[in-house]
């Protein structure tokens, strides 16, 4: 059964599950792709290391499976030189998938989470992405680079399940 990350009340690291405060509550951005493949390949390029340094990353490590380590590493000259790091926390092929985690330069080495729901529609699959963010003044601008660079990012995931892609 997939998870709806909109009504997913499971703690975010750090925070208090259920219960929504000026401390607790979050910052969600959502995002929404159509693409041709089936389910189980969007899932497979969403969770494995080799299809996720295709599209996603420079590099990637990923133990697929539920508490199943991540690591995201990006070459670019503006990136950060330190890898992402985190935890699968939700896996349930090929549903949805959710993992958390961070780095040093993210504050208190937390970068969020992420979860995809992946659902047959249309003329193939609907990915939705969602990334929940502690709503606090300094993750204001994470939020807003993450609000422009997912879309992107999904962008690149579609043309890399496309045909020839």
């Amino acid at each position: 059964m997939p998870v709806d990350f909109a009504r997913d009340r499971r703690p975010v690291r750090g925070y208090a599950a259920g219960v929504t405060t000026a401390a607790t509550a979050t910052i969600l951005l959502e995002f929404r792709l159509e693409i041709a493949p089936a389910p189980e390949r969007a899932f497979a390029a969403l969770t494995e290391a080799e299809h996720l340094a295709r599209w996603f990353c420079d590099e990637a490590e990923s133990q697929p499976a539920p508490g199943g380590r991540l690591v995201l590493r990006w070459n670019r000259p503006d990136s950060s030189p330190a890898p992402f790091e985190g935890r699968w926390l939700v896996f349930e092929a090929p549903s949805s998938c959710a993992y958390d985690g961070g780095h040093a330069g993210y504050p208190n080495g937390y970068a969020g989470r992420v979860g995809f729901e992946i659902a047959p529609g249309g003329h193939g699959t609907v990915v939705i992405a969602r990334h929940r963010l502690p709503n606090r003044l300094d993750y204001e601008p994470i939020a807003e680079t993450y609000r422009a660079s997912w879309p992107r990012a999904l962008a690149r995931l579609g043309k890399y399940l496309s045909p020839g892609g």
